[in-house]
């Protein structure tokens, strides 16, 4: 009979303590995670939310609209806005959510944080695997802060912004199967879901030099390193010749960013694009350690342009620089250390504009993957100055310490998760983080711009706030057409005639054939009495088919008040024939009528402008004068008795 190899009871016993441990650090990462983002569960559709989802047509056709996400261009179902923007991933989950739960944003907030939660789990076991030798507290407090971090409230909180948790969760599944597991299966597996990864979104590319670090560590062979990295080049190579192919197939011209798309574009040249870009890198890594001011815009002009020397820039050289020491430092001591600091500026390199310009100027969003980066570099810094690099046990004063950053990180999040539950919210709460940004301004104006009450007197108290920030909005940005119109409506409303006149001449310049802009010119004209002017803007109006309730009615009193009274009647009846329900225009009709001698159509109209408005006592004054001209004065005793006891 075979001897049988003995067991240290001891080692054991250790082995199942740190087994036990493990998996209840997993469950405390999933717990954790969700509990963070429970409160986002009854949040609404947000910002782009609107596009991606809720008025995407590609989406609305579910599962039968697949097949267009993956023919088009990223923002193809709601505008042909070709960005050079190929995401279909997190569509195709949208599309999936839709059919089953139509127009809720519950199932996507609920996915949403489900995805994190399994990315959170699935981080935990990748850097297990390759921190093996290490303390698993390590491993731990490394994800437990990137799951709390509050940076990653605009990824979670805002459904949009799942291709950025996709895209890591995909390359994880990826490292998990490429390196976590044997077999075949798996080395396929973890191909196919580097490109789903691709798919989610563009910077996955930038996970590519990471296997091959991943892959080198491993074997520390050549050979091995470019067998196990090839298949993933030749997916990244298919990738992009689909992107390409999408991008350059559709039928809408690729655009050119603005300067409302990234501020970066408003920069005199290259250089201080280039400069500016290194600013940016410095605020990403400043907002990585003290994520405070967070806002959902950093547009125009947020984030001015630096120039060369300046304190923004040498500020973040210095802070560049200062991270590279270290890694540099660490090279030898700890290379996990110079590799987190590595992976950070990696993961980060696209969003910084410094390598090429991006459609946005800087964005909390786009830190999500690289802060993983800083969390594992922090954390081996302070276990390696203490020496507990490899002691299971004996660090509960740096669990403490960690344990207060947690706290505060956690109730950071937690409240501001809070922020991304309406637009009404969002607007309002991040003014004072974005004071300088044009958007900003404008999105907090407009909001209660849109929620002013019917009451005339309740608006002339609340529009002069409103007015201040569409002017600080036009202060920053004064070629915004969006701001010049909303203000020009707003003095419209405050009878300030003068001023709305002048915004809306400069937004008139900017788009001569803006229809909307034909009317509210034309009422401007009409309260100014400048009915000659108000004529040409209400014809205009109607040409252009942006009537409103009232342009009939201003347009018929306009050619009243020149006495065109048949033109005025044509108006009129023009009005009257889309809203047969206006008292007021039947009132101003029928006054036309009596001005052109027609009494008796005068009375069928006052009669009607009576009936459809029993509280208007003007017309019983005009149907009594009416009645008395053509000689009836017992109907205009009996409407001039109404008339006087109304």
């Amino acid at each position: 009979m075979a001897n049988k190899k003995k067991t240290n009871p001891e080692i054991t016993s250790v082995a199942k303590e740190i087994q036990k441990s493990y998996s209840w650090m997993l469950w405390a990462v999933g717990i954790v995670s969700f509990a963070l983002y429970a409160n986002t569960l009854a949040h609404g559709f947000v910002l782009d939310d609107i596009a991606v989802i809720q008025e995407n047509k590609f989406v609305q056709n579910g599962i039968l609209g697949i097949k267009d996400i993956f023919s088009t261009f990223y923002w193809q179902g709601y505008w042909n806005s070709n960005s050079g923007l190929y995401r279909p991933m997190s569509l195709v989950f949208f599309a999936i959510e839709w059919q089953l739960m139509p127009n809720t944003p519950f199932i996507h907030h609920f996915v949403n944080v489900v995805l994190y939660v399994l990315s959170n789990v699935l981080l935990l076991i990748v850097l297990r695997h390759f921190f093996k030798n290490y303390s698993y507290w390590i491993s731990f407090i490394i994800v437990i802060l990137f799951a709390v971090h509050p940076i990653h409230t605009e990824v979670v909180a805002n459904i949009k912004s799942r291709d950025e948790i996709l895209c890591l969760f995909f390359f994880l599944l990826s490292v998990y199967g490429l390196f976590c597991k044997k077999g075949m299966y798996w080395k396929i597996a973890s191909i196919i879901f580097y490109f789903f990864c691709l798919l989610s979104k563009e910077a996955g590319i930038l996970f590519l030099p990471v296997l091959a670090f991943l892959l080198w560590n491993e074997f520390k062979n050549s050979k091995q390193l470019v067998r196990g990295i090839f298949p993933h080049v030749v997916v990244t190579v298919c990738w992009l010749l689909l992107h390409q192919f999408i991008i350059n197939s559709s039928p809408y011209k690729r655009i050119q960013y603005s300067y409302l798309d990234n501020s970066l574009v408003a920069c005199n040249d290259i250089l201080t694009q280039v400069t500016t870009g290194f600013s940016i890198l410095g605020r990403y890594i400043c907002n990585t350690f003290f994520p405070v001011n967070m806002s959902y815009d950093y547009s125009f002009n947020q984030i001015p342009c630096a120039e060369f020397l300046s304190l923004p820039f040498l500020g973040s050289v210095f802070l560049i620089l200062l991270l590279l020491g270290i890694a540099f430092y660490y090279r030898k001591k700890c290379a996990v250390i110079s590799f987190g600091i590595i992976f950070f500026f990696v993961t980060i390199a696209l969003a910084t504009n410094i390598i090429t310009l991006i459609g946005t100027t800087i964005g909390d969003r786009l830190l999500y993957t690289p802060v993983l980066g800083i969390c594992i570099a922090f954390v081996f810094i302070v276990f390696n100055s203490f020496k507990k690099m490899q002691n299971d046990s004996d660090s509960s004063r740096l669990i403490f310490g960690f344990g207060l950053l947690f706290l505060f990180f956690f109730t950071t999040s937690f409240q501001r998760n809070k922020v991304w539950e309406s637009n009404f919210t969002l607007f309002t709460s991040d003014i004072e983080n974005s004071p300088n940004s044009a958007r900003v301004n404008f999105n907090y104006a407009t909001t209660f711009f849109l929620q002013l009450p019917e009451d005339i007197s309740e608006q002339q108290s609340q529009l002069p706030g409103i007015i201040e920030y569409y002017n600080r909005a036009l202060r920053i940005d004064p070629n915004d057409k969006g701001t010049l119109v909303n203000l020009g409506v707003c003095y419209y409303r405050i009878k300030d005639y003068d001023n709305a006149y002048s915004c809306t001449s400069k937004a008139m310049k900017m788009d001569p054939n803006d229809g909307a802009l034909f009317r509210n010119m034309a009422d401007i004209y009409y309260m100014k009495s400048d009915y000659e002017k108000a004529v040409v803007y209400y014809k205009k109006c109607i040409v252009s088919k942006s009537d409103n309730s009232n342009t009939y009615n201003f347009f018929g009193s306009a050619l009243f008040n020149l006495k065109k009274y048949n033109e005025a009647i044509t108006a009129f009846e023009d009005g009257l024939k889309k809203q047969p329900d206006h008292a007021q225009m039947w009132m101003n009709y029928g006054n036309a009528l009596a001005m052109s001698s027609r009494l008796k159509d005068a009375i069928r109209a006052f009669d009607k402008a009576y009936a459809l408005n029993p509280n208007q006592k003007q017309a019983l004054n005009y149907l009594f004068m009416a009645y008395r001209d053509i000689g009836d004065y017992a109907k205009a005793d009996y409407y001039y008795q109404l008339y006087i006891n109304k």
